[in-house]
């Protein structure tokens, strides 16, 4: 190889020698902002870290299909990204997430996860070449491990380096659901690209077009929640470790268990695939997804409903001690157990209060799950903060009172802890045992004395 052979390849290969440098920097600065508690720092450091992944991805894009081929199939994987991610954020948005951690594992996802397994991958589908093998035989054997490994990796830096805000199950789905959506965005501009050069090569650019449109209504749409599926196993394992603390073997057991689970649905999913074509048997995966994994998708599904319900009941579960202390009404505890209460409970403070009184019972609301939440971790051993709910607290006084006395039909009351002390219509103030329903008494004012006959009336015998 003469000197200018080592030129072009040293051009061609710099994109990707700077791809690394940017990772190696990223990480050092990542990790001496985390060591030293320097949000800056370590912000820059993961944005560095990201840019070095996206860095090789472009790079192997480019390469492989042109800027032409990497512009559309980059614009044919934005159009489902929004249904995707906020699928995600809708689910865990009744609880405070910062949005730091929610885009990080949306951006490991896209950018680290994916460059990791694309380097692995084809890898592997270059020995199995080597060795007279089906290339395709990749995704079935490194491509589950490697990228549930990888796309697991984001929410358990989350879990080990924030665990203040990875609390339980609800928050493992959001996060690992973000890094899987992440994937699958930076996973169909590979597949889009490819799809556009296969078409224009055999056609024209307007087959290339028409092939990206097949192929963002088939995987973009109808498949596109398959890599958040498979790390939602793993998120269980994760959720149920998050619950556990102090139990290393268990969480180790449930982490590690769930994920081969993940891996093991990523290669049937795979699997399926490359055995129809193999046995010339395409319509074999079409068969395999409303029969398995479409059930399965739905069940998750599921799942998730239920956690987001189960984080509005753990809250009146948990809080009912402060009913007892005069903290919190009957009425307001009952508001807070379902989010189509809490959705009611706003609208009627929209109603009588205007914007600033269903903001405040906004904050009302935020305020008792942000309590509830440091209940919940001192309940199962883990780390909470008193400070946090001194002033969560605070902060729930504070929004009455926007919107408390606004309601015309309501009497002004006093909760004690055992009973309500009502202002009467005739000034008086009375103690009022609580209803068996959680619902404040209404007092009305007492109906007028019956009218007595006129003179002349005679009884009727």
């Amino acid at each position: 190889m003469n000197l200018a052979d080592l030129a072009e390849l040293f051009e061609r290969l710099l994109p990707l020698v700077i791809a690394v440098g940017l990772v190696l920097i990223g990480t050092v600065l990542a990790w001496i902002g985390l060591a030293r508690r320097v949000r800056a720092l370590a912000v820059t450091g993961t944005l560095v870290l990201f840019a070095g992944g996206a860095t090789v991805l472009a790079w192997a894009i480019i390469e492989g299909a042109g800027a032409r081929a990497a512009a559309v199939g980059l614009t044919a994987a934005l159009v489902p990204a929004p249904l995707l991610i906020g699928a995600f954020v809708w689910l865990g948005r009744y609880r405070r997430r910062p949005w730091l951690v929610l885009a990080f594992c949306l951006g490991w996802g896209a950018c680290v996860s994916t460059a990791i397994s694309l380097g692995v991958n084809t890898g592997v589908a270059y020995l199995l070449y080597r060795n007279d093998l089906n290339q395709d035989l990749a995704a079935v054997i490194s491509a589950p491990v490697i990228e549930e490994i990888t796309k697991l990796l984001g929410p358990l830096l989350v879990y080990w380096v924030a665990r203040r805000h990875f609390t339980g199950m609800l928050d493992a789905l959001v996060y690992c659901g973000l890094a899987g959506a992440g994937f699958a965005i930076a996973e169909n501009v590979l597949y889009a690209s490819g799809a556009y050069v296969s078409g224009a090569e055999m056609f024209d650019a307007a087959a290339g077009i028409a092939q990206v449109t097949i192929l963002v209504v088939i995987r973009g749409l109808a498949t596109m929640f398959a890599h958040p599926l498979m790390t939602g196993l793993s998120a269980i394992g994760l959720g149920k470790a998050a619950r556990k603390p102090g139990r290393k073997g268990v969480q180790t057991a449930w982490i590690i268990g769930m994920l081969l689970c993940g891996m093991g649905l990523h290669a049937l999913w795979n699997g399926a695939s490359v055995l129809g074509v193999e046995l010339d048997l395409p319509a074999l995966w079409f068969a395999l997804y409303p029969a398995f994994l479409a059930p399965l998708f739905f069940t998750m599904v599921g799942v998730a409903l239920w956690l987001r319900a189960a984080d509005a009941r753990r809250t009146q579960t948990v809080l009912a001690p402060l009913v007892s202390a005069a903290q919190v009404s009957p009425p307001e505890l009952a508001s807070l157990a379902t989010f189509s209460r809490r959705s009611a409970a706003r609208a009627w403070a929209l109603r009588y209060a205007g914007k600033r009184g269903e903001a405040a019972m906004k904050d009302f609301q935020r305020a008792a799950s942000e309590v509830a939440e440091q209940y919940d971790l001192a309940s199962i051993g883990r780390p909470w903060s008193e400070q946090v709910v001194h002033e969560g607290v605070q902060r729930m006084n504070a929004a009455r009172a926007a919107y408390a006395g606004a309601d015309p039909r309501t009497p002004r009351a006093l909760w004690d802890g055992h009973r309500y002390h009502v202002t009467f219509p005739d000034g008086r103030v009375r103690p009022v045992e609580p209803p068996v329903l959680p619902v404040m008494p209404l007092p009305i004012a007492p109906p007028p004395a019956y009218p007595a006959p006129p003179a002349y009336a005679v009884p009727y015998a």
